[in-house]
């Protein structure tokens, strides 16, 4: 490995400190010592994105500053809705360094006909798709769904068919009655029968570090199979290996959607029963029907190969891919060296890709798919200062919001003036634009409240955020300041925010969220569906009668009666009771290479990506 790599991180972190003089000493010396941990054990990779509100980074040194202070909690519980990865075991510091040298080597080749090289920078811990949430890259590619999101031309996403040929709903809302495909084979050859569905549903909800519980929960008898009542779940009946029916315990208009998610991957009962607790841990131990199967996984990379045995509706160019686990320092030099094939420009600082991405020369090969998050600014009606809704309304009308979205994202997004991001099946127009950045009107709107100046608002932060969160949380802070309302951040190690957002104790927050499914149900129902969501949440809302018409949106059969009612109770949530400020969603930009075509990405903007949605030349 060339000195030049080894230098690159040095280069790039202390390029990254202009914004924040305050920490430049510390972020240097950072840097300094991540050069010399490279120079003796080689390049490791940490991981591409998930799409957890939090995530459990665990403490890290306190930060200091103007407005900031520290805070401590008892031990919290674990990620935000999701629980994170725990380490599979890694290879030694000497193994890891000899694969890096390989690794390097090995980029400097020429690409095989119908190879597609990815970059990461988390190595993949395991392959079950019930114990990750981190990326889904994998399961993404190696197992099937009864249903798909499908991309149009147009940007427009529908529900497609994959394992399930087709499907009927009963009058009442509660039982689906699903007839799959005969065409399905795991890698072995073996069929995907409905005994599978019904296995995947059911280990879910039993399996005892299940991350994925919330996909299921929504069956008949799902509690009785969480509390190991019984290891049947009542709400599945296989009739055949072709056919089976699922029924909820309550209507839920879009649980068809959340089929469509990479969490409710079909597994292979008898494989998986066979493999035990080995699961996932290796390509010996995995099984998928999928249009790949894995057949190499390292701490440094994971190589897929088509599966013999599936059905390949359309010509596939991607023969093989190879996701590669390379420091985010080094990744925009391994692309322009065309040691990758595509560029996640979420490893490239904002700088590169202003500069380098998005000039005369790539802006052909830079390809932008909207997220479906939001970025919002949770405040909690608990507290004192925020019980006022008119203290609130000034909250959102004084943060400058473009400003954010100019300086921390170069423009790449858009402003949200509710619940539902653009993209999601749910967005309304006309809750759009009412919001706008009136400080004078935040001003007056204080002045009616003459309580509030005996009042502090804190802000709470992530002592490990990223250099851009913290920022932001600066930014949100000064807006109020000048707007009189007196705001300090408040710093908390990654356990002690998560633990005390848990228990509604966090007065104001910077959090975010992307779509699983397309159904403003994931965002809607997820953070205000009950008064034990709003308390998880940190938002404390309480009013009943909204809650009750919340959990009932998801019944409704009639589809523009049950939008209607989403977008009411938007515009009633944010614009009448102003319960968060809603900030902005993201874009997601990858760069492709001379040898990629097109590429489509995942719908919801992840940087996990289908290779069968790549097209080589």
């Amino acid at each position: 490995m060339s000195g030049n790599w080894l230098l690159l991180p040095v280069y790039k972190t202390c390029k990254a400190i202009k914004i924040c003089n305050t920490y430049k000493i510390f972020k240097i010396c950072m840097a300094v010592l991540l050069a010399l941990m490279l120079l003796l054990s080689g390049c490791a990779g940490a991981g591409d994105g998930g799409r957890s509100e939090d995530r459990n980074n665990s403490g890290g040194a306190e930060l200091t500053g103007a407005g900031i202070s520290s805070g401590s909690a008892a031990e919290g519980d674990a990620a935000a809705g999701r629980e994170p990865d725990s380490d599979n075991g890694a290879a030694s510091e000497s193994e890891t360094a000899l694969e890096n040298e390989a690794l390097a080597e090995a980029l400097q080749t020429a690409p095989e006909e119908g190879l597609l090289r990815i970059g990461t920078s988390e190595a993949v811990k395991s392959m079950d798709v019930h114990r990750v949430t981190s990326s889904y890259m994998v399961p993404l590619n190696i197992y099937e769904r009864l249903f798909d999101i499908k991309v149009n031309d147009d940007g427009t996403t529908e529900l497609v068919p994959s394992l399930a040929r087709e499907f009927s709903l009963s009058e009442d809302g509660l039982t689906y009655s699903f007839t799959l495909r005969d065409d399905a084979f795991f890698w072995d050859g073996s069929p995907v029968k409905a005994s599978d569905v019904a296995f995947t549903f059911t280990r879910m909800l039993s399996l005892p570090d299940s991350l994925q519980r919330d996909f299921a929960d929504s069956i008949k008898g799902a509690a009785k199979v969480v509390s190991q009542k019984t290891d049947t779940l009542e709400g599945i009946r296989v009739l055949d290996d072709n056919h089976l029916t699922i029924t909820l315990s309550r209507p839920f208009t879009g649980y068809i959607y959340q089929l469509a998610t990479p969490s409710c991957s079909i597994l292979s009962e008898e494989f998986v029963r066979g493999a035990g607790d080995a699961y996932g841990s290796d390509p010996e131990h995995t099984m998928g029907s999928g249009p790949y199967m894995v057949t190499e996984l390292t701490n440094n990379r994971v190589v897929f190969e088509m599966n013999p045995y599936y059905r390949y509706d359309q010509p596939v160019t991607v023969k093989k891919a190879e996701l590669l686990v390379l420091d985010p320092a080094i990744m925009d030099k391994v692309f322009r060296e065309e040691g990758l094939d595509i560029l996640d420009c979420e490893f490239v600082n904002t700088e590169t890709l202003k500069e380098v991405y998005k000039s005369a020369e790539w802006k052909d090969r830079l390809i932008t798919r909207g997220c479906v998050d939001i970025i919002f600014f949770m405040l909690n009606m608990a507290d004192r200062p925020l019980k006022d809704v008119r203290v609130r309304k000034a909250v959102q009308m004084a943060i400058n919001r473009q400003k954010i979205l100019d300086e921390l994202y170069d423009g790449d997004g858009r402003l949200v003036d509710g619940i539902y991001p653009e993209g999601l099946i749910g967005y309304s127009e006309e809750n759009q634009g009412w919001l706008q950045y009136d400080p004078e009107g935040a001003k007056k709107l204080i002045e009616q409240v003459p309580e509030v100046k005996n009042c502090r608002i804190e802000i709470a932060a992530n002592s490990t955020g990223s250099t851009r969160e913290l920022t932001m949380l600066e930014m949100i802070r000064q807006d109020l300041l000048a707007v009189g309302l007196d705001t300090v951040i408040v710093n908390y190690d990654a356990d002690s925010r998560i633990y005390l957002r848990r228990k509604g104790k966090l007065m104001t927050f910077v959090g975010s969220w992307s779509a699983d499914y397309n159904d403003p149900d994931n965002f809607i129902y997820s953070f205000f569906g009950s008064r034990e969501k709003t308390l998880r949440h940190s938002s404390n809302y309480a009013d009943e009668t909204v809650l009750k018409r919340i959990a009932a949106a998801r019944t409704i059969r009639n589809e523009n009666k049950r939008l209607k009612e989403y977008a009411d109770l938007e515009k009633l949530l944010v614009q009448e009771e102003a319960v968060w400020v809603p900030l902005l969603s993201t874009e997601h930009l990858f760069v492709l290479g001379d040898r990629v075509e097109s590429f489509v990405p995942y719908w919801a903007g992840w940087s996990s990506m289908t290779f069968k949605d790549v097209t080589l030349k």
